[in-house]
């Protein structure tokens, strides 16, 4: 008997501390990045004509960020992901405002990106961290739009 009330509260005590885990990986607040370490290379000496976001994006999810640029300028670039376990990566698509996607990222924990825009409209930077059963990821996104001053 006292070997069935010892070997009961130890299984209980382990599916415990799974299901603890579990939600604590669900539920994880990776933070902020800040601005992505690598980030100055883009400046191009210019750091008024920059921008960096933060946001966090879910597990199984995807987030967008949608930015207006006009037509001529070439935007540089890089995104920085942070928190999870193991593995701290996402997808990255930019897509024009024709709905034409003009960048696709590999899984990367950080990716540094260049395009020409040719339209002037709304271009949808799209984080895809869906295949992430457990960890939200927190993304830091610098860009700078060149103008050829």
């Amino acid at each position: 008997m006292r070997n069935f009330i010892i070997v009961t509260f130890l299984l209980a005590a382990l599916v415990a501390g799974l299901g603890g885990g579990w939600v604590a990986m669900n539920y994880y607040n990776p933070g902020t990045v800040g601005t992505p370490a690598h980030a100055g290379v883009g400046t191009n000496g210019r750091p008024e004509d920059c921008t960096n976001v933060n946001f966090v994006v879910p597990a199984r999810d995807v987030v967008e960020r949608a930015v207006l640029f006009d037509k001529g300028v070439i935007v540089r670039g890089t995104f920085e992901a942070n928190g999870g376990f193991g593995r701290v990566n996402l997808l990255l698509r930019v897509t024009s405002p024709q709905n034409e996607e003009i960048l696709a990222s590999p899984k990367a924990e950080n990716y540094d990106f260049t395009f020409p825009v040719r339209a002037h409209g709304e271009y949808v930077f799209v984080f895809d961290n869906r295949y992430s059963l457990y960890t939200a990821k927190s993304v830091g996104l610098f860009y700078c739009v060149d103008r050829g001053r």
